[in-house]
Order: C-alpha cells, then sequence, then structure tokens
C-alpha cells in the first residue's frame, strides 16, 4: 500500500502533506524525505509516542495529538496533500468538511470499509473532489475484509 502511494499520489517536493489517523507512522516517513512538511494528527496516545519515535530523524514533522475533527480547525497550514486512514466508520462529517475547507489538492483515502468508503466519497465529491482511482487490496485472504485507497483531486 505505501509503495501504490508513492507511485500514484502526486506529491511535490514543496507540498505540505497532512496525514489525518496518522497512527504510528504507516505512511508518514515515507513522504516525509520527498515533500517539504509532514502534518500528522493521530488520537491514541500510545501511538502518538511510536510516530514520534520512528519519525525522530526527520526535521520536517509535525504531530499533534488529539481528535481529528478537534484539531483540525486549528491548524495554520494549507496542506497540498491529505492522506487518510481512518478507523472502519470512516470519517465524522467534520473531518470531512475540514478536509473540503482546505483546499489540497489530492487526498488519498485508506479503507477498511467500502460502505463508509462510498458515503465519504460521496461528500468529497459533492465538495468539489473527483475520484481518480480506486485500488482494492486483498491484506487478508479467505476473509471478506477488503483495504483499498482511493484517490480523488480537486
Amino acid at each position: 500500500m505505501v509503495e501504490h502511494l508513492l507511485v500514484n499520489l502526486p506529491v511535490p517536493s514543496f507540498a505540505t502533506l497532512l496525514d489525518i489517523y496518522c497512527g504510528a507512522g504507516l505512511f508518514s516517513p515515507f513522504f516525509a524525505s520527498k515533500c517539504e512538511r509532514v502534518i500528522g494528527i493521530e488520537s491514541s496516545p500510545a501511538a502518538c509516542e511510536d510516530f514520534a519515535f520512528n519519525l525522530d530523524a526527520f526535521e520536517n514533522v509535525e504531530l499533534y495529538e488529539g481528535m481529528a475533527e478537534d484539531v483540525m480547525p486549528h491548524l495554520q497550514a494549507k496542506p497540498d496533500v491529505v492522506v487518510v486512514d481512518p478507523p472502519r466508520a470512516g470519517l465524522e462529517k467534520r473531518v470531512v468538511d475540514g478536509i473540503i475547507q482546505l483546499h489540497p489538492k489530492w487526498i488519498a483515502y485508506v479503507s477498511c470499509d467500502p460502505s463508509t468508503l462510498a458515503r465519504d466519497a460521496a461528500r468529497l465529491i459533492h465538495g468539489g473532489y473527483k475520484l481518480k482511482q480506486v485500488t482494492p487490496f486483498d491484506l487478508f485472504p479467505q476473509t471478506f475484509h477488503i483495504e483499498s485507497i482511493s484517490l480523488f483531486e480537486r
């Protein structure tokens, strides 16, 4: 999935990338060396500790601990690219609205639930984004679980 994003998500060297629900930093370290600034948002204190440890070598990385819907209205940055990897429940409506207000050029939505992805995709499309690509990933063979990455462009 990381390789898929590195190949398919346009992230220019001057970009600010916002990683919402960043966890311990699955995607952030791979983009930190490719763009100007990476901002992570995560609510789990343990995941934030791991994120800080995993990305300690990068000077251009910031982390905000808190609920995405509470942190986003206070961000001073205007990201060029947003990566979201929400829980199965998908994005809170306030998070979708916050992303739309930030006007990133690209959004990469990592999903583990097709129904919440469909709901959130409709909201993003209504907010001015175009769905450019959806790629499924079968990380749990012999089960009904499927991960996917959807790319949206403004």
